[in-house]
């Protein structure tokens, strides 16, 4: 007669932990990525579609199993210009994670993803017009035409 073994139980905290710890995991492994794209994209790579002055690696986004890697792409210029490198990123994509395998010891290299970063572009816009909000206020209080105060007329 063999006794089986029911799997051990895990408290909510033990798992809480667990979780935490792999998420930070990830966290780490993907600052790891951006930092070595980022320098991959300033030293390594010459395709002449990618300016390395004008384009950032905002964020990555890893997953638990660390399969996969999202790249968020930033690049300073028009939406031709942006659709221009994200495209030659993803062209060179298998490149860029060969090297990336030469500079990051992990068990699995992460397939790349390369994504436009619209995040930064619409905190720049949203700062703009925040800025000419405020300039707008500005102007309307030194001409004279600022609302009174404590209900005088």
């Amino acid at each position: 007669m063999a006794l089986e073994a029911s799997p051990p139980e895990v408290s909510p905290a033990g798992l809480k932990i667990a979780v935490w710890l792999m998420s930070r995991r990830s966290e780490r492994i993907a600052n790891l990525i951006q930092n070595t794209i980022g320098q991959l994209i300033l030293s390594k790579l010459s395709d002449p579609r990618i300016d390395p002055a004008r384009t950032s690696v905002t964020r990555v986004e890893v997953p638990e199993d660390l399969l996969t890697a999202k790249v968020y792409v930033s690049v300073i210029g028009n939406q031709n210009e942006q659709r221009l490198t994200v495209r030659a990123l993803r062209h060179a994509s298998g490149h860029i994670q060969e090297l990336m395998k030469r500079q990051i010891q992990l068990r699995n290299t992460p397939v790349l993803q390369f994504l436009p970063d619209t995040k930064f572009k619409k905190a720049m816009e949203t700062l703009q017009i925040i800025q000419q909000v405020a300039e707008d206020l500005r102007n309307k209080d030194s001409t004279g035409q600022a609302a009174p105060e404590n209900g005088e007329s």
